[in-house]
């Protein structure tokens, strides 16, 4: 009995034994296969960047273009730019309106977006309003830069009295110029009339706005 039992505990670490390097043989088979047919662990993926040109507007722009509705709140007059009709000191719209010293300066709905000043973000060109208290009503041009989508005034030009601006548009091609259509008279006519339509062009030398030509049909009222 003695002798039984002693065979079988030495049977039963032999078992053990053979057990444990059965293991170890099989776990050494599964990594060399690995290694053997070249497979690597994947390696954590990292998010991609934006491309330096995802926030750039359509076009070649930089940021946001200006819009319309954002002059109505813009100011007007700064120690840079000084309007031809309008009074001294700073001016600031405020819902499309100034008013102080008796001078009343509206801003007009027709508005033009597009490069005026030679860089790629989008500027804005809009027409105004003076009404000093007598008859007159003086109208001008003014274009505000696009500075990091703030508008900036930059030029400015008067278009004279009771000249009523029709449309602004700013073509990409060819590029930093508005087109203007507005009324007037001639030379011989009475001020209190207008008699024709004008369409002229302009470009931002600033702090002026420089008519480079325009062209004239009759307007009946």
């Amino acid at each position: 009995m003695k002798g039984t039992r002693s065979w079988t505990r030495r049977g039963a670490a032999l078992i053990a034994v053979l057990v444990v390097a059965s293991a170890a043989v099989g776990c050494k088979g599964e990594d060399s296969g690995a290694e053997s047919s070249g497979a690597k662990p994947p390696k954590p993926t990292k998010p991609a960047k934006p491309s330096p040109d995802a926030t750039k507007e359509p076009g070649g722009g930089s940021g946001r273009a200006l819009t319309c509705d954002q002059l109505r709140n813009a100011d007007l007059q700064s120690s840079t730019l000084r309007l031809p009709d309008g009074p001294e000191g700073t001016i600031a719209l405020r819902d499309g309106r100034w008013e102080g010293d008796g001078v009343v300066i509206e801003l007009q709905p027709q508005c033009g977006i597009g490069d005026m000043t030679g860089d790629p973000a989008a500027d804005a060109v809009a027409p105004i309003k003076v009404t000093t208290g007598g008859t007159g009503k003086f109208y001008g041009l003014v274009t505000w830069r696009n500075d990091s989508g703030t508008p900036v005034p930059a030029a400015a030009t008067s278009l004279g009295d009771r000249t009523p601006v029709v449309s602004i548009t700013i073509p990409t091609t060819p590029r930093r110029q508005a087109t203007v259509v507005y009324l007037t008279r001639g030379d011989s006519d009475p001020a209190a009339v207008v008699t024709l339509r004008r369409t002229a062009v302009y470009r931002v030398t600033e702090p002026a706005m420089v008519e480079l030509r325009h062209s004239d049909a009759p307007y009946t009222p």
